[in-house]
């Protein structure tokens, strides 16, 4: 016979079993999480101002690379077990630092981004943004920046920055190539400076003041000094002042740095008109496919870095830019291709993370390891920026002989030999 307590447990036993029972009727079925609409990839580029021509050859380059991954699919997200769609929101940072903050921080808050690329161009504008990484703790890469003050401030506080990464390589890279370049020639009775002497005239940005001083230590390590700096406001265009004094200084090498396509031309054409006799080096302008139609025979001779898409010698880059003109009916250069690069890069860490989750993307773009359009990007873990050289992604130099590009330097990649200027004869 039961006792009366064994009898109490039971019933007790019934009445949170079926207290349970009705909890577990009235709950609602728990189901996965619903996954994403879509993967936001916000961009911050200059659309408007002196640096227009790039910012909107970057964004074609997104775009297509955009269109390519939604042909396929999407990204594939492991947690939820199928791919989504990439969405990209690209903003006008006017080329001023703040504007880039103010729209960078609308597509945090607002459209609700999983990562931004910013800036997609400017140093200037990326060390603005790159102050906002703490804040809201999404991932940050910039594209195109090179300044190596970017690279600098992640070294010296990687716990602060632990979510940005720079997406290119620093100014040494072009530093490098300039010096290299010239060494190269000393070394094989190409030329070599008779003065000791060289002046540099670039744009007032991060941009063109970290090249050229990155440039300016490396000559002053083997005895050439630099007489001048000129630095002039983006978008300048009237070199008369500058080229006149560097004439009655007498260097005979002339490095510049512009973004503006403006400038370059201008540049180009009145230091023929000056007649300065100086190897002169650009860094960047004669990348934009108008440079040589706007500049005409002003620009033979000229050398300049870097020639990273060359479609004219290169398999790869001569497809890549078939598809570009397909799209967009331009002309390729390296812009598109470092968007395209870039956009590839961000979506090849998050399809490896498989997880819209910052920590996540972080780690596999920490780990980045691919072949693009460029070259192989690969990050330095000290302070988060793309590596440069033959193995990763070169910098060459090249020369403009009778209207095209050929590449001089390194000889592994060189399509042509150095022509000395007539004026250094």
């Amino acid at each position: 016979m039961r006792s009366k307590g064994a009898g109490r447990s039971a019933v007790l036993s019934f009445i949170v079993f079926l207290a349970l029972f009705l909890f577990c009727l009235a709950a609602p079925a728990l189901t996965p999480a619903a996954p994403p609409k879509s993967v936001k990839i916000g961009i911050t580029a200059p659309l408007t101002g002196p640096a227009a021509e790039a910012g909107v050859a970057l964004k074609q380059g997104f775009i297509l690379a955009m269109e390519e991954w939604n042909a396929k699919g999407g990204v594939m997200l492991k947690e939820f077990n199928q791919k989504v769609p990439v969405e990209v929101i690209i903003e006008d940072c006017q080329s001023k630092p703040e504007v880039g903050v103010t729209v960078a921080e609308k597509m945090f808050t607002r459209d609700k981004v999983d990562v931004l690329l910013g800036d997609a161009f400017h140093s200037s504008v990326t060390m603005a943004i790159m102050e906002l990484a703490p804040k809201y703790g999404k991932p940050i890469m910039s594209v195109e920046p090179v300044s190596e003050e970017i690279a600098k401030k992640v070294a010296s506080n990687p716990k602060r920055y632990w979510n940005f990464w720079k997406g290119d390589w620093g100014s040494s890279g072009y530093a490098d190539s300039v010096f290299s370049t010239y060494r190269f020639m000393e070394s094989k009775g190409m030329f070599k400076s008779k003065t000791g002497k060289m002046a540099f005239i670039v744009e007032d940005t991060d941009y063109g003041r970290s090249n050229a001083e990155t440039a300016k230590a490396l000559f002053a390590g083997v005895g050439i000094q630099s007489v001048a700096m000129e630095t002039v406001p983006l978008g300048y265009t009237d070199f008369y002042p500058q080229l006149g004094k560097l004439k009655n200084l007498g260097p005979d090498l002339l490095m510049t740095v512009f973004v503006s396509l403006s400038s370059g031309v201008a540049l180009t054409k009145q230091f023929q008109e000056v007649g300065l006799k100086a190897y002169h080096h650009a860094i960047y302008y004669p990348l934009r496919p108008e440079f040589i139609p706007q500049a005409g025979k002003s620009a033979d001779y000229l050398v300049w870095s870097t020639l990273l898409v060359d479609p004219v010698n290169n398999p790869k880059h001569k497809e890549f830019g078939e598809r570009v003109k397909a799209r967009w009916k331009v002309v390729v250069n390296s812009d598109h291709a470092s968007a395209y690069d870039g956009m590839y890069n961000i979506l090849d860490s998050i399809q490896r993370a498989g997880s819209l989750d910052s920590k996540k993307i972080v780690e596999a773009l920490s780990k980045l390891d691919l072949k693009g359009i460029m070259g192989r990007y690969v990050f330095e873990q000290s302070n988060h920026q793309i590596k440069h050289g033959e193995d990763f992604v070169p910098v060459p130099a090249s020369q403009i002989q009778e209207g095209q590009h050929r590449i001089i330097w390194p000889a592994s990649l060189a399509s042509g030999t150095f022509q000395l200027p007539p004026w250094l004869k």
